[in-house]
């Protein structure tokens, strides 16, 4: 079973300028504070990032980041907004918010990625 399958992650939508990740935060995935474990919040962005940044080619993590802002909780819808920064021949970098949705969307986290590209083998596709 994969991370995104454990974690119950959704792909809402997959495109090469937006990708959306969405989950819904379970007691498995709180820290010893009651709050979303950081792991989990970093899962969901790692997602949106992997994604939209194998939309186009074959691409690795070479650098990644994570802000904190505010505290999730067990039952929170949380969506991974991604989006790119640059994109390049042999490097791209992305940004992606992770939102609290509700009756007021809140930002979570922020997160920026950077990876190594390449041209994707012949016959080979995405996973979105």
């Amino acid at each position: 079973m994969s991370l995104q399958a454990t974690l119950g992650m959704t792909v809402l939508e997959a495109t090469p300028s937006l990708t959306r990740v969405e989950m819904t935060v379970t007691d498995a995935g709180l820290n010893m504070h009651g709050t979303a474990h950081g792991g989990v919040i970093f899962s969901l962005a790692d997602e949106a990032f992997a994604v939209i940044s194998n939309l186009e080619a074959q691409a690795v993590a070479v650098d990644t980041h994570l802000s904190f802002f505010r505290a999730a909780r067990a039952g929170d819808r949380l969506v991974a907004v991604a989006t790119p920064e640059r994109v390049g021949r042999t490097l791209a970098t992305y940004r992606v918010e992770v939102q609290r949705l509700g009756a007021e969307t809140e930002k979570v986290a922020l997160f920026t990625g950077t990876v190594s590209r390449r041209d994707r083998p012949a016959g080979t596709s995405p996973r979105p």
